[in-house]
């Protein structure tokens, strides 16, 4: 399931970055339902920075905490009963996102080698690109949306889990003699 998903996920992102790259310039909109353009539109960006755009430059930093994510995801999936599936996908999801924004940064960081003549130069000018404009939230892409949704769902079973804890200890406890309850 890992390897499907991640595959899966990394190819729409790859495929939905390729498409803006080859028919949107830099900060160039398109918008797919001309009556939403105030709204949604899919706009060109690349992002040096981490999350939303924050802290331009610094992008290369954020690319070391996906890579140890990554292994991270990678060291814990096979620990996942095969039965929760929720949280198998949530690591496939955080996975492929990871994956997704680590290819793009290391790719432009080639090319921007070739410009500045040295990594460390370089590491400031990597970026992500970024297309899916709503207006009122900053822009994202497909890896971003993986690793969110992945998050989510992972802290949605973890809350599911601990739920289910807590009424099996208050069934328990209920369950006891008066004279046995603390």
């Amino acid at each position: 399931m890992l390897v499907g998903f991640v595959l899966l996920f990394v190819a729409l992102d790859r495929l939905a970055k390729w498409l803006v790259v080859r028919n949107l310039a830099v900060n160039q909109a398109w918008a797919p339902v001309p009556a939403m353009a105030r709204v949604f539109t899919i706009t060109h960006v690349q992002n040096t920075g981490i999350a939303f755009g924050q802290f331009h430059g610094l992008g290369w930093i954020f690319m070391l905490v996906n890579v140890l994510v990554l292994f991270g995801v990678v060291f814990y999936y096979p620990r996942i009963p095969v039965g929760q599936w929720p949280l198998r996908l949530a690591g496939a999801l955080i996975l492929a996102g990871d994956l997704g924004n680590i290819i793009d940064r290391i790719r432009t960081i080639a090319r921007a080698v070739d410009q500045v003549g040295t990594i460390w130069a370089a590491l400031s000018m990597a970026y992500v690109t970024d297309m899916f404009d709503f207006k009122i939230w900053p822009v994202f892409n497909v890896a971003d949306m993986c690793v969110v949704a992945g998050v989510l769902l992972a802290a949605w079973m973890m809350w599911r889990a601990d739920r289910a804890e807590a009424r099996q200890e208050k069934s328990r406890v209920q369950a006891l003699p008066t004279d046995q309850v603390g």
